[in-house]
């Protein structure tokens, strides 16, 4: 290997830290305030990387930054890379996760289902420690280093690492005080709608499915979290969209109802990962086996 062949194969650990941590905030200002240092360090060292690779990894513009094509496909390198780094360095000065259990979550998959559930796991396991760290985004999860995620999207954005957990069905949920009022899928014209940001599988899609794009929903409100909208719907203050597996127990409960039973299947779904794959610790073995026999995987 000649030594401009080296230079290239191994930019400087500073310039790749700024870059993942800009990618994940998609933002120079956000990334040194994490790595404090200044705005224009980050934004120099990104510029040097690129250089050094002969390729722009962000587009800049003045709402932010945006990653390129090169930038996406490098970026999970990246991330494995500081990934693998950290774990190295922990097991070097005698990290133990003899007990230890890292879960990243989704937010709203974290609070409906894991919350109600997860007691069962820690008392069947009480040597395990338990670690449960939450995400809204898909990049929340780059520079993850959890045992295991549960994540919200599309299959095809997984690997081999992946299972999912359950096949999900949309319908519309709301508390009973409201469903008294909901006689026909046109009464929800009238209605305070309870929208979701960031995903497809809302109202526009459940429409669209079931024959009803002729509703005119103008009273919307859109949150990015299923847990804002259905904590309002719980309260009787509009109608959200959901899935089974977020209100499943709240339907038992009579917390919510679905004021129309016309399911559509959703496109999107929960996905539990096991990183680690080849070695993974016991307590993520237990954890995996826990989760999908309890979801009936």
């Amino acid at each position: 290997m000649s030594a401009n062949e080296r230079k290239i194969a191994t930019p400087p650990l500073h310039w790749l830290r700024a870059f993942a941590v800009s990618a994940r905030y998609l933002s120079f200002t956000d990334a040194a305030e994490e790595l404090l240092i200044t705005q224009s360090a980050v934004s120099k060292q990104v510029r040097l990387l690129e250089q050094h690779l002969n390729q722009p990894l962000f587009l800049r513009g003045y709402r932010g930054l945006r990653l390129t094509d090169a930038g996406r496909n490098y970026l999970p390198t990246v991330v494995r890379a500081f990934n693998a780094l950290e774990e190295g360095t922990r097991s070097f000065l005698g990290y133990s996760s003899d007990r230890n259990l890292h879960i990243k979550s989704n937010y709203a998959f974290a609070t409906f289902w894991l919350t109600p559930h997860i007691h069962e796991f820690m008392e069947a396991n009480p040597d395990v420690e338990m670690t449960i760290s939450t995400a809204l985004w898909e990049q929340d999860f780059l520079e993850s280093n959890a045992d295991i995620e549960i994540q919200y999207g599309k299959e095809d954005r997984f690997d081999g690492r992946t299972h999912a957990l359950r096949a999900e069905f949309l319908f519309p949920v709301c508390a009973p005080s409201v469903a008294d009022r909901l006689r026909d899928p046109q009464d929800l014209a009238g209605e305070r709608i309870l929208d979701l940001t960031g995903i497809g599988d809302a109202w526009d899609y459940w429409l669209q499915q079931a024959g009803l794009r002729s509703i005119s929903l103008s009273n919307r409100h859109y949150f990015s979290t299923y847990v804002l909208a259905l904590n309002l719907a719980r309260e009787g203050q509009g109608v959200s969209m959901s899935h089974g597996t977020l209100v499943d127990r709240m339907i038992e409960r009579g917390e919510l109802v679905v004021p129309f039973d016309i399911r559509i299947p959703g496109r999107d779904g929960y996905f539990v990962v096991q990183n680690q794959v080849d070695n993974p610790t016991p307590n993520a073995v237990r954890f995996m086996d826990w989760l999908l026999g309890k979801s009936g995987t």
